[in-house]
C-alpha cells in the first residue's frame, strides 16, 4: 500500500518543479522588464514542435481519427495556449505557492462541465465539496498583509479563467479520445498547440518583439528549461496513470492535491536557502491566511474524490 502512495506522489512533486521553474523564468526574463510574461508561451508552443515530430514518427495513423475529432483537438491546443499565458500573468504578479492552490479549482471546473457537456453526473458530495474548494479561493483572493484588506480581483480573475480553460481542454480531450488513441489525440492537440504559437509569432507583434528579445537574452536557457518543464509534466501525467493501475483512483487524485503543500515546501527551501531561484514572503500575516485557505481547499478535495 505504501508503494503506490510514493507512485502517486511523485506526480505533484514534478508538477511542483515545474512550477517554481516558470516562476524563475517569469521572475529573470520579465520581472522589472519590459517583456511581457505571456510571451514565454511561444517557447512551450515552438516546444510542442518536438512533441508532435516524435509521436508522428513512432506512432501510426495519427491521421485516421474524424476531421471533426481533430479540429476539436487543435482547439484544445489552442486553448492551451490561452490558458498558459494567464497562467504567466498570474505568476507575474502573485506568489508560486498561491498560484499553486489556485489549480485545485481545476477539477472543480472539470466536474461542472463534464456534467453540462458530457453527461456525467454531479453528486452532491461532489457539489459540496466544489463549495468547500471555491471558499478556499476566497479566502486565498483575500490580501490581509495591507492595512485596509482588499480583494485581489486581478488573481481571482486570472487564475479562475485559467482553471477553466485548463478543465475545458481536458473535457476536450476525453470526449475525443477513445481507447488506444492516446497519443493520436496527444498528437493534434500538440500540433493546435504549435500552430496557436505560430500565429501569435506572426500576428501578435509585442509578443513576437519580447520572444526575439528574451531570446538573445536567455533563449538556450528558457527553451531548455520549457522542455525540462513539459518532459516532467508528461512524466507526472504517466506516473499517475501507473498509481492508477495499482490502487483506487480517488485516492490517486486525493493524493495529486498535496501539490500545492509540496510547492509551499519547495519555495520554503529556496526562500531560505536559493533565493536567487524563488523568494516568497513566510511573514505571519502572509502564511496564515495562505496555511488556512491551504486546510480549506484539501479539505474541500479531499470530500470531492472520496
Amino acid at each position: 500500500m505504501q508503494n503506490w502512495f510514493l507512485v502517486a506522489l511523485a506526480a505533484p512533486f514534478l508538477w511542483s518543479l515545474v512550477t517554481i521553474i516558470d516562476k524563475f523564468l517569469v521572475s529573470k526574463y520579465t520581472k522589472g522588464k519590459e517583456f511581457s510574461a505571456g510571451s514565454l508561451v511561444l517557447f512551450s508552443s515552438f516546444v510542442g514542435v518536438v512533441v508532435v515530430a516524435l509521436i508522428g514518427i513512432t506512432t501510426p495513423d495519427i491521421f485516421i481519427i474524424p476531421i471533426t475529432d481533430k479540429l476539436l483537438l487543435l482547439l484544445g491546443g489552442a486553448l492551451g495556449v490561452v490558458w498558459v499565458i494567464f497562467y504567466l500573468h498570474s505568476l507575474e504578479i502573485e506568489e508560486v505557492s498561491t498560484v499553486s492552490l489556485w489549480m485545485l479549482l481545476i477539477p472543480v471546473f472539470g466536474y461542472l462541465l463534464g456534467h453540462w457537456f458530457l453527461g456525467e453526473v454531479l453528486t452532491k458530495k461532489q457539489f459540496l465539496g466544489s463549495l468547500i474548494i471555491l471558499a478556499g479561493a476566497i479566502i486565498l483572493s483575500i490580501d490581509f498583509t495591507k492595512q485596509k484588506i482588499s480583494f485581489k480581483w486581478r488573481i481571482a480573475i486570472l487564475m479562475g479563467l485559467a482553471s477553466l480553460i485548463y478543465a475545458g481542454t481536458g473535457v476536450i480531450f476525453k470526449f475525443v479520445t477513445y481507447e488506444n488513441s492516446f497519443w493520436v489525440s496527444a498528437f493534434w492537440e500538440h500540433l493546435g498547440l504549435f500552430l496557436s504559437g505560430l500565429f501569435i509569432f506572426i500576428f501578435i507583434p509585442k509578443y513576437r518583439r519580447d520572444f526575439m528579445n528574451m531570446t538573445i537574452s536567455g533563449g538556450r536557457r528558457i527553451f531548455l528549461f520549457n522542455f525540462l518543464g513539459d518532459i516532467m509534466t508528461v512524466v507526472g501525467n504517466l506516473v499517475t496513470y501507473g498509481a492508477v493501475l495499482i490502487a483506487p483512483i480517488t485516492l490517486v487524485y486525493l493524493v495529486s492535491t498535496f501539490q500545492p503543500i509540496i510547492t509551499l515546501g519547495m519555495t520554503f527551501v529556496c526562500t531560505m536557502f536559493f533565493p536567487l531561484v524563488v523568494s516568497e514572503d513566510f511573514s505571519q500575516k502572509n502564511i496564515v491566511p495562505k496555511l488556512i485557505a491551504v486546510a480549506v481547499m484539501i479539505g474541500g478535495s479531499a470530500v470531492l474524490f472520496m
